[in-house]
C-alpha cells in the first residue's frame, strides 16, 4: 500500500463516517471495522467509558468476544505515555497491539471519550503501521463528534424506553421537557401549537401516571429516568 493508497483510504474513512454520523454506533462500528480491514488486523475494538466509568466496548472485530482480551488491554492502557495518541507493544498471546486516542486515567471523566485498539499475532507490516500512525489525526478529529452522536442516540432510546415504562405519550414527554424549563402553561401551549386547556389535561395526566401532584416532583422524575434533557 502506497502513501498515495493510504491516503484514499483514510479520505474514503471519513467520508463514509461523515455520511452516517447521525445512525447511533454505526460511525464507531464503521471506524473499527474499516481501519482492521486495512491494516489486517486479527482484532480490532473501539472502547469508552459509561457513566459509572467502566469501560464499554461500542464496536469489535471479529465480535465482542473475541475482542474482550484487546479491550482490556487497552482500557488498562494507561500511565505509559500520556502525552501520545498513538501507542503500541507487544501482547502474549495477541501479538503486536496499537492503541490510538487518549488513555483512560482518572481524569477522563467524558462520555465522549473514546480509544481504538487492533492486534495482530504476527505483527503488524511496515504499510499497514504507516495507515495506522497517518489515522490518527482523523480518527481523533472525528471521534468527538462520533461519540456525541452515539451518546445522543443512545439517550434517545433510554428515554423512549422510560417513557413506554411509564406509558408517556411523546407530547406528554414534550411538555415536560418544556414545564422543566421553568415555562408556564399558556407559554407551553403556544410554543407545541396547543389551546392552555389542552396543556393542562396533559400536565393532568402526566401527574396521574407519575403518580405526583407537583411540577417539581414530576420534572425531578423525568429526569432521574433520563426522559428530559438536563438545560
Amino acid at each position: 500500500m502506497t502513501r498515495e493508497d493510504r491516503a484514499i483510504t483514510l479520505v474514503d474513512l471519513m467520508a463514509q463516517t461523515l455520511a452516517v454520523i447521525d445512525q447511533g454506533e454505526q460511525p464507531e462500528v464503521l471506524i473499527c471495522r474499516a481501519l482492521a480491514k486495512a491494516s489486517n488486523a486479527d482484532v480490532a475494538v473501539l472502547i469508552g467509558l459509561d457513566p459509572s466509568r467502566r469501560p464499554r466496548v461500542h464496536a469489535a472485530v471479529p465480535d465482542a468476544r473475541s475482542a474482550a482480551a484487546l479491550a482490556d488491554v487497552a482500557a488498562r492502557s494507561g500511565g505509559r505515555n500520556p502525552n501520545s495518541l498513538l501507542r503500541g507493544g507487544q501482547h502474549p498471546i495477541l501479538g503486536e497491539v496499537v492503541l490510538i486516542g487518549p488513555e483512560f486515567d482518572e481524569n477522563t471523566i467524558q462520555r465522549r471519550a473514546r480509544v481504538l485498539a487492533v492486534s495482530r499475532r504476527n505483527g503488524f507490516a511496515p504499510d499497514a503501521q504507516a495507515l495506522l500512525a497517518e489515522a490518527v489525526a482523523p480518527v481523533t478529529f472525528m471521534m468527538p463528534r462520533v461519540a456525541a452522536a452515539c451518546v445522543s442516540s443512545q439517550a434517545a432510546r433510554d428515554a423512549a424506553e422510560a417513557a413506554a415504562a411509564l406509558n408517556l405519550t411523546p407530547r406528554e414527554v414534550e411538555v415536560l421537557q418544556l414545564l422543566s424549563e421553568g415555562l408556564l402553561a399558556r407559554t407551553i401551549a403556544s410554543r407545541l401549537g396547543l389551546s392552555p386547556r389542552t396543556v393542562h389535561k396533559h400536565l393532568s395526566n402526566v401527574y396521574t401516571k407519575l403518580g405526583v401532584h407537583d411540577r417539581l416532583v414530576a420534572v425531578g422524575i423525568a429526569r432521574e429516568n433520563g426522559l428530559i434533557s438536563q438545560v
